[in-house]
């Protein structure tokens, strides 16, 4: 079965008392597989980047990473995938699926671990203290954790109340149109960015399927949309065209922003960059 993170850090603590000596790591790490794409990038930032020997399509960074065997989707993995690379590791989160094919790559002995997926700042720390736990790196995870929490807010200092209602819509093709709300991973950059999220705000939580009545209901000023997503439609043109899109306040405006799905759908190392982007962004479209 796999292990709980958070009964791992609770032995850590335990054993840790009375010692200045940093644990090592809790599995054997030397050949890790991660099935996203931000668990990749937390790895490296962690200082264990070499022990990485598989990663899962949605890695984007380091560009040494992507010189690596790619063995899959890590929402759709295979055992068949991830064994060969000879894994002693294989990091996910609890997206990682199915179940099935993780129990047959934990049938052979190798360690499989699942970690949760962040929806807020704080939960990303803690993320990363959990995994430089599980590495035995926890003084890099300490490192990383103040590294980003100054950087985050570096970012937000000084930024005004935008007055802009942002509404995130995940977009893939033209059968699948999701307007994100409380609890998913939008709702903190653009919080933190000084705007409200407009899909929070009209009570989606979580995710619900765009309706021309619910988006024009949301009335955002501004409407995210993913990279990928959006070349399936064929360009912002295209979307625009969305029932409901057009007869927005962003939609009027053309007020679109397009970011790369790894920038802004995961919450990761590079979150600051993100943050950043997304003020400067809507601080030019609010002048």
């Amino acid at each position: 079965m796999t292990r709980a993170v958070a009964s791992l850090l609770a032995v850590l603590l335990v054993a840790g008392c009375g010692s200045s000596e940093e644990p090592g790591p809790q599995v054997d790490a030397s050949r890790i597989v991660t099935l996203s794409g931000d668990l990749t990038e937390l790895v490296y930032a962690l200082g264990a980047g070499d022990n990485v020997v598989g990663v899962d399509v949605t890695t984007v960074e380091p560009e040494a990473a992507l010189q690596l065997p790619i063995i899959g989707v890590g929402r759709f993995v295979t055992a068949e995938g991830v064994l060969s690379v000879d894994p002693t590791l294989v990091l996910g989160d609890t997206q990682s699926s199915p179940q099935t094919a993780l129990d047959q790559i934990e049938g052979t002995g190798v360690a499989v671990e699942l970690l949760e997926i962040p929806t807020s700042f704080e939960e990303l720390y803690d993320k990363i203290e959990a995994l430089g736990a599980l590495l035995g790196r926890t003084s890099e995870a300490e490192s990383l954790v103040d590294q980003l929490t100054a950087d985050v807010a570096s970012a937000s200092e000084g930024i005004g109340d935008a007055d802009l209602r942002v509404a995130f819509v995940y977009v893939r093709g033209p059968d699948v149109l999701l307007l994100f709300g409380q609890g998913m991973v939008s709702q903190p950059l653009i919080e933190a960015a000084g705007a409200t999220d407009a899909g929070a705000a009209s009570g989606v939580v979580g995710t619900v399927s765009v309706s021309a009545e619910g988006l024009i209901a949301a009335a955002p000023d501004v409407i995210i949309v993913p990279e990928e997503g959006l070349s399936i439609l064929g360009g912002v043109e295209q979307f625009l065209e969305i029932p409901g899109v057009g007869q927005t306040p962003a939609g009027e405006a053309g007020a679109v922003l397009v970011y790369p799905e790894g920038d802004f759908l995961t919450l990761g190392p590079r979150v600051a960059e993100s943050l950043r982007l997304l003020i400067d962004d809507l601080a030019d479209l609010n002048q």
